[in-house]
């Protein structure tokens, strides 16, 4: 089972390579294994199995014994024995044991949509890291080149090439990207300690710089998939046992058997045989079928209700997920064929642009590379919200 799961999780990274892959299968590893909410989860999975299996014996049997004393003596005592079972109708216990089955599947299913979700945080923090890491390395750059254009520019000031307005733009690029950059390792930090909480306090270190391709979605299987998935398959079941329950119900009304053993000794007269009874059901479970036909109403329409809005919402978001790969094409695209921040650096200094004009068009280059790296991120994101009904 468990290397079943790790088989798929490594399927819906998407095509991951090298170092890349290895990180992510480790991180997925130490989730499934070290995590407290999992951890919490398997047990409260073990208690509710535990749980589901009680309640389907009959009560105990009633043991009865008296002594009691003649008056006038030359009666003698008598001595009464008794032992009584009472046992539901038979068909009782055969619903019950249904209901066990149901709720223990239900269990089960409880836990898996517990493990799919931590296993999702789990696969946005990696993506999440990843594109702190791309910030963290594209913003270094842009600082590096900034300061290299504030060292030319005073040096151009000290020879009354430029003016002290030139100089201060040059001084404010550089403080602006100095605080993004101290904002992304404050974000690299929070990441990191998400991660440690994630995997049970095991540190993961993940250097990834590149996001994995994202993978090719088929609307009808993935529909398919969800509505075979744990989500679904809980409201199902919830209907199921509602049904059971109402069965159960019916034969709790019907009348209830009692049979026992006496005997009864006085002198040298003794009475032994065997106690039949049965219930006569009047009221008490008057209502307890009316509800249950109330209740196996209310699932049905749950049922209906959970299945529209999980399909709804897939649709929506494979929608928003066609969108932001037009946006990641069309950006790439023009990004490709606009001037580089190196170019334009370049031209300011052989005087072909002027400081106010590189400020400008770097900045707004710049500001469309962050852009192109959330964009991909939000990609991966909304894939892995719509791939979580395999793990």
């Amino acid at each position: 089972m468990k290397t079943r799961i790790i088989i798929v999780l490594c399927l819906t990274f998407g095509m991951i390579a090298g170092a890349e892959a290895q990180q992510a299968d480790t991180l997925m590893k130490l989730v499934l294994e070290q995590n407290r909410e999992l951890k919490v989860a398997r047990e409260t999975y073990h208690v509710s199995i535990l749980e589901a299996g009680t309640g389907n014996t009959p009560p105990d049997p009633e043991v009865e014994f008296a002594y009691l004393f003649g008056k006038p003596s030359d009666i003698g005592n008598r001595i009464d024995f008794g032992i009584t079972q009472q046992l539901d109708f038979p068909t009782a216990y055969i619903h019950r044991s249904k209901v066990k089955k149901i709720n223990s599947s239900r269990a089960e299913l409880e836990y898996v949509l517990t493990r799919q979700e931590v296993l999702l945080e789990a696969r946005q923090l990696w993506i999440e890291q990843i594109h702190l890491n791309q910030l963290r390395t594209l913003l270094s750059e842009r600082l590096q080149q900034a300061e290299t254009i504030r060292s030319h520019v005073e040096q151009q000031m000290e020879a009354g090439e430029v003016g002290l307005l030139e100089v201060s733009q040059s001084k404010l690029m550089v403080a602006s990207l100095e605080g993004e950059f101290e904002e992304v390792l404050a974000h690299l930090e929070n990441n990191r300690i998400a991660l440690l909480e994630i995997t049970g306090g095991t540190h993961v270190e993940i250097l990834d710089t590149h996001f994995p391709q994202p993978v090719q979605m088929i609307p009808d299987t993935l529909l398919d998939a969800y509505r075979q998935g744990p989500y679904a398959q809980l409201y199902h079941q919830g209907l199921q046992l509602k049904e059971e329950e109402k069965s159960l119900a019916v034969s709790q009304h019907l009348p209830k058997l009692m049979a026992g053993y006496f005997s009864e000794s006085v002198l040298d007269v003794a009475f032994r045989g065997f106690r039949l009874g049965i219930s006569v059901p009047l009221w008490e479970n008057a209502n307890t079928v009316k509800k249950a036909k109330s209740e196996i109403a209310q699932a049905e329409a749950k049922v209906d209700h959970v299945t529209y809005e999980q399909e709804k919402e897939i649709r929506q978001n494979l929608n928003r997920m066609e969108t932001l790969i037009l946006r990641v094409h069309k950006l790439e695209e023009a990004l490709g064929s606009a001037n580089s921040l190196s170019l334009l650096s370049s031209a300011m200094e052989n005087g072909e642009i002027s400081l106010t004009e590189y400020f400008y068009s770097s900045d707004f280059y710049f500001r469309n590379q962050q852009q192109l790296l959330r964009y991909k991120r939000d990609l991966l994101v909304q894939e892995a919200e719509l791939l979580k009904v395999y793990l």
